[in-house]
């Protein structure tokens, strides 16, 4: 016996294996792959995404003549079967529903069936995947026949050569295939039972859960006196009761209705509906920020990851299905020998026209279209002579790098502020940020948080344990500056790089001069956060404040401080460090050649009547602002309430 038939016989006992279908790994709190994809948004968000992008992308017929020469075939059985798959669905339409089903179950089916009504004498016919009953043979890529039935009716037997079967990937089993979305089963489940929460929720009438306190030393209730308080109760209190619904009860003498209460943060719904997304993304390898541009997508970054996602994200899939489709549909339609099918991702990732007109020109050094082929792309009627290319006499014989190039004899600039110069005009003046990122605040707002969350855990429990040692001042500073100084110093390391980008030509920046105070820095507001997380603590300790205040109890001012105060000082603290670090560009590069500005800049919806007034006040660089601060947070010349939560910013400008 061969290997080869040894092999098969260790993974198919007697040559032969029968398939029965399941939503093999799929199923999350009862709920098949299908019923996910309905009810789940992050699921659906993310497979809709992939599959209606995929599907824009045109899959194409070419013939290989060479490595070089690969024209497009536009009339042969498969580039039409591709154009029009069946009578009744487009061509978008069955890529859709392919990439769907590849997306959520690993695997598609469709029929290849003749038909006389398509131009190629074919039809494919995309089967759903839960109609899949059983398939056998010796392989899960090609079964000698496959069974197909829904509802209770009499199955079908479709033969090998009527169908095509893309199939994904089970380590332990060739015959099966993993959804992706068993990955995903913790993730899910969590967001299945937290909808299912809130619905009780809402549906007891969207309130938190109370309960009404009666004094002990009062005469006891009989039946008759508890229904007709019950019956009272429910008919103002209850969610669904008409217009009297939602009116506040009336109650007996020192009766109370206590409440018990949670807040998202115990629940984690917004954590966990983040985390959810993040690992709907992950297991799809997609960037979540394409899909939610609220996780972190800006402006500059869409194209790069638009071309991210044909490249790498959906590459995969793509060549799996043109694979595929290659190996059945081209011999079964009868395509010529030397024909394939691609897939043609350049039209989303090539760039806009103008970008492609610039780098074809220079890169062929003369022009590539002739007239009316640029009419044609305005939607333009042809003229006569329009078909011949023009090449203009200096693209042939000036030496000339590109055909924008007229003037082989013209002086060359290296940039704008030297044509200015040769105009004689001054030269633009040069500006730096003096603004933080949004991950640049982002990264030191977990440094608060992370740090009062490891704060809490150990001051509470000495709370608990009734110590009075229960504040550690001392170890509290150093250990939030040390943390805020390791995320503190790349950033301003990396802002006066870029500052001494923009300003000066030549100029250098020296970190290793900067550190020292850098860490002065964080000493300062690492000392000012304690004090306030301190005083609010003995304020809640001294029980002066209400007992429905956010911060009455040393957990709700922890709380309070992760919530609310980490984003706050995380936010001030990188404008301060930020608008530092550019003036220390210029600090250590100004020569005196220019004159060096700074400007005060209000970001904040609400600011500080002190701050607001000094909106665009302008002040050299090296002087301080009216209100004596050399920069926005600084705090060895304001006081800490104008520092605290300050989100000013400055602007630099070298003229």
């Amino acid at each position: 016996m061969s290997i080869l038939s040894s092999l098969k016989n260790l993974f198919r006992p007697e040559y032969k294996y029968i398939y029965y279908n399941s939503d093999y790994g799929v199923s999350v709190a009862e709920m098949d792959a299908a019923t996910l994809y309905k009810s789940q948004p992050n699921l659906r968000a993310v497979i809709s995404f992939l599959a209606d992008n995929a599907a824009e992308v045109p899959l194409k017929v070419f013939d290989r003549r060479s490595d070089t020469d690969r024209p497009r075939v536009l009339d042969s059985p498969a580039a039409k079967l591709m154009a029009n798959p069946n009578p009744d669905m487009t061509a978008y339409e069955f890529k859709r529903w392919m990439y769907s089903d590849l997306l959520l179950y690993e695997r598609f089916l469709t029929l290849i069936l003749p038909n006389k009504d398509t131009d190629s004498g074919w039809a494919l016919w995309p089967v759903p995947s839960t109609w899949i009953l059983s398939y056998k043979g010796e392989s899960p890529f090609a079964p000698d026949f496959i069974i197909i039935g829904n509802n209770g009716l009499k199955p079908i037997e479709i033969p090998s050569d009527k169908f095509i079967l893309f199939h994904g990937y089970d380590p332990t089993d060739p015959m099966r295939q993993y959804s992706r979305i068993s990955a995903l089963t913790d993730s899910l489940h969590e967001q299945v039972e937290s909808n299912r929460f809130r619905r009780q929720m809402w549906h007891r009438g969207g309130r938190f859960n109370s309960y009404i306190t009666r004094p002990k030393d009062v005469a006891p209730w009989n039946d008759e006196a508890f229904d007709r308080f019950k019956e009272t109760f429910k008919s103002s209190w209850a969610g669904d009761q008409g217009s009297e619904a939602g009116g506040m009860p009336i109650l007996e003498d020192g009766m109370e209705i206590k409440s018990v209460q949670f807040n998202s943060r115990d629940a984690q719904w917004a954590e966990s509906v983040k985390l959810s997304r993040e690992d709907c993304a992950a297991v799809y390898h997609v960037n979540p920020a394409m899909i939610w541009p609220g996780s972190g997508q800006t402006y500059a970054s869409a194209k790069d990851n638009a071309r991210a996602l044909y490249n790498d994200c959906l590459a995969p899939t793509l060549m799996q299905a043109t694979d595929r489709l290659n190996k059945v549909v081209l011999p079964t339609v009868g395509e010529p020998e030397g024909h394939y099918i691609a897939y043609d991702i350049t039209i989303k990732t090539e760039g806009t026209f103008e970008e492609k007109i610039q780098t074809l020109s220079s890169a062929v050094g003369a022009p590539f279209l002739s007239r009316n082929e640029a009419r044609a792309k305005l939607d333009l009627p042809a003229i006569d002579g329009g078909d011949d290319l023009v090449t203009p006499l200096n693209v042939l014989v000036g030496g000339l790098a590109s055909p924008r190039d007229t003037d082989p004899t013209r002086e060359r600039f290296n940039s704008v502020d030297d044509i200015r110069k040769s105009l004689g005009l001054k030269a633009r003046a040069k500006k730096t940020r003096g603004k933080p990122t949004e991950d640049e605040k982002k990264e030191l707002s977990k440094v608060y948080r992370d740090f009062f969350r490891r704060q809490s855990k150990t001051v509470l429990a000495r709370l608990g344990a009734d110590s009075d040692k229960w504040w550690d001042e001392e170890r509290w500073n150093n250990e939030l500056t040390e943390d805020l100084f390791k995320a503190a110093f790349p950033i301003s390391n990396a802002v006066g790089k870029e500052s001494v980008r923009n300003l000066y030509e030549d100029g250098e920046y020296d970190a290793d001069r900067t550190e020292a105070y850098i860490r002065s820095m964080a000493k300062r507001r690492a000392e000012m956060v304690n004090q306030t997380t301190r005083s609010e603590l003995e304020e809640a300790l001294s029980e002066d404040l209400d007992e429905d205040a956010g911060k009455s109890t040393p957990e709700g001012v922890f709380e309070n401080a992760e919530e609310n105060r980490a984003d706050t000082a995380g936010a001030a603290f990188a404008g301060a460090l930020v608008s530092w670090a550019a003036l220390e560009a210029c600090r250590q590069n100004d020569n005196g050649d220019h004159k060096t500005y700074k400007t005060w800049m209000v970001t904040s919806g609400n600011p500080r009547a002190t701050h607001a007034a000094m909106d665009g006040e302008t002040v050299e660089y090296d002087q301080p602002f009216s209100n004596g601060a050399m920069w926005p947070g600084d705090i060895d010349a304001l006081s800490v309430e104008e520092v605290a939560g300050c989100q000013c910013v400055i602007e630099i400008e070298v003229r």
